[in-house]
């Protein structure tokens, strides 16, 4: 989507006189400012939303009909929150898909009538396509999320880490990587978990758990749901050592933070506070790995024989 309104708005802005431009989203009842581009430069979209009927692209999305002035004194009665204070000429149109009103575009300058109803026109039209084009690349991000991530938590799913992780190795291979760590976390007796307030209540635990690890690991790495119960962490640039402690973070916080979920089992759907563990192993190539696979097969051993099978709530390193 932000390619495609990148695109448009440098066509607009070489085809027509356009110091400010600016395109907004209807999100009703709202009306969201998604695009603001003044005198060439791409500005924060951090002015505030607008109500149907609000000012000049309230009143455009109101009525469905474009609307064009040539001077100042035209449109600065209608004109409601942010505008330029040496705008003069105006031209904003309706952006239809479908019969119905999807965004705005307002196109401003400070020359007095710098737009014709010819130009209208063809901006009208511009939008026609344009509208189809944003609704295509919703519709292309929409299927790309559901294919790359978890329908339960929202964390990336294991065909999209398999491919982030080949990625991941040819940096290493071609040295724009020092090193590639993972961290493999597996929740202890999450069975019992799930016998005890059944499936929903588990649910609840591994979205909650989801949170707290987007939380906790930020921009360092990325976490995604292996399966199951099963969740890694992958983190670039970061050596062995250094991972051991971030996992140790993540077992202990885990460890302490109590987690809410409804008893469905009891027939009262009670909200409960549940204390959970996990085990977690961690490997790092190139030191123990020198291939996708063999870092994951690594990264497991070390949580299922370093960590399960000695006592669980901790956390091992590879040992060859």
């Amino acid at each position: 989507m932000s390619e495609v309104l990148d695109i448009f708005i440098e066509k607009i802005t070489s085809t027509l006189p356009v110091e400010y431009a600016y395109i907004l989203d209807c999100y009703d009842p709202d009306l969201v400012l998604i695009r603001r581009v003044e005198n060439g430069r791409r500005m924060p979209n951090d002015l505030p939303p607008l109500k149907k009927g609000e000012g000049i692209s309230g009143r455009v999305w109101e009525s469905g009909e474009s609307m064009l002035f040539t001077t100042k004194k035209e449109w600065e009665d209608i004109a409601e929150g942010y505008m330029p204070e040496e705008v003069e000429s105006v031209l904003c149109v309706p952006i239809v898909r479908n019969q119905k009103v999807r965004g705005i575009l307002l196109l401003a300058t400070s020359k007095k009538k710098a737009y014709e109803k010819m130009q209208l026109m063809i901006v009208d039209i511009l939008c026609s396509y344009f509208g189809v084009a944003m609704e295509n690349a919703r519709h292309h991000e929409m299927t790309k999320h559901n294919s790359e991530r978890c329908a339960l938590t929202d964390l990336y799913n294991y065909r999209y880490f398999e491919d982030l992780l080949a990625l991941e190795f040819n940096y290493l291979e071609s040295g724009q990587r020092r090193c590639l760590s993972l961290i493999m976390l597996d929740l202890d007796h999450f069975k019992a978990i799930n016998d005890t307030y059944g499936h929903q209540g588990g649910n609840e635990i591994l979205k909650g758990l989801s949170n707290h690890l987007v939380e906790l690991i930020g921009i360092a790495g990325t976490v995604a749901r292996y399966g199951g119960e099963e969740f890694v962490i992958l983190l670039p640039d970061i050596e062995n050592q250094q991972a051991f402690q971030i996992a140790e973070k993540v077992r202990k916080h885990i460890a302490d933070t109590p987690f809410l979920l409804h008893d469905s089992l009891n027939g009262q759907d009670r909200r409960k506070m549940v204390r959970i563990t996990a085990s977690i192993g961690v490997a790092t190539a190139p030191v123990d790995a020198d291939d996708p696979l063999a870092l994951i097969r690594h990264a497991d051993r070390a949580l299922y024989t370093g960590a399960k099978q000695l006592g669980r709530n901790r956390v091992a390193q590879y040992v060859k």
